[in-house]
């Protein structure tokens, strides 16, 4: 009678358990469930993103036509902002242009690519890359403050080329002391012997015109 007893109350206070937490057991079930099925459902999205982008991206590569390329690379820049595909469209047509030297036209799709791929979410290593050319292409064009905006975002751990570029956007504002501390730190990280030479060349010019 007692082990009986003893199961009934257990049974009945699992059951005023269920009955008192009803409410917030439903909800965390809820929310579980929403999980789920949202990450299901961004995983199938993105994979049908990338799967859509590379086909377009592929067409675009072999497009002839230059209003359907057009229109191909808009499609994939803007529909798939996101997509590695995008990036690598945007990529090429910029370095393209800037080997046309249609450098403003370069500069416009580095900036696209900046845009596209900035923020958490973001694909650092072509942010990076966007940025490191928009530097260069605005050092180019004499747009030495624009250079200086854009990396700015590179504080700390820089590596040799993005000091050499902020030297020589700091040298086309003026400032010379600032300069020749950013080539200082891009000689002491080049290990290349003509990059160091080049540098080298860089601090002794403004050395002679101080």
């Amino acid at each position: 009678m007692v082990t009986v007893t003893s199961e009934e109350e257990r049974v009945q206070s699992i059951i005023d358990f269920f009955k008192d937490y009803k409410f917030h057991i439903l909800s965390v079930s809820l929310v579980i469930s929403l999980s789920i099925g949202g990450y299901f459902f961004t995983t199938s999205f993105k994979s049908n993103q990338i799967q859509a982008a590379k086909v377009i991206y592929e067409d675009w590569l072999v497009a002839s036509d230059l209003d359907y390329s057009e229109q191909l690379f808009q499609k994939l820049t803007i529909n798939f902002s996101n997509t590695g595909y995008s990036h690598l469209a945007l990529l090429k047509k910029g370095s393209d242009l800037a080997k046309e030297d249609n450098l403003e036209g370069s500069l416009k799709m580095f900036y696209q690519l900046k845009e596209n791929s900035d923020g958490y979410f973001g694909n650092s290593l072509i942010n990076g890359i966007a940025r490191t050319n928009i530097a260069r292409i605005s050092i180019a064009l004499g747009k030495f403050e624009d250079a200086l905006v854009v990396l700015e975002k590179y504080s700390k751990d820089e590596d040799a080329y993005t000091h050499e570029l902020k030297g020589d956007a700091l040298t086309g504002v003026g400032s010379n002391e600032l300069a020749l501390q950013q080539y200082q730190s891009a000689l002491e990280k080049y290990a290349d012997t003509g990059l160091r030479n080049l540098v080298e060349l860089k601090i002794n010019n403004l050395n002679i015109n101080e």
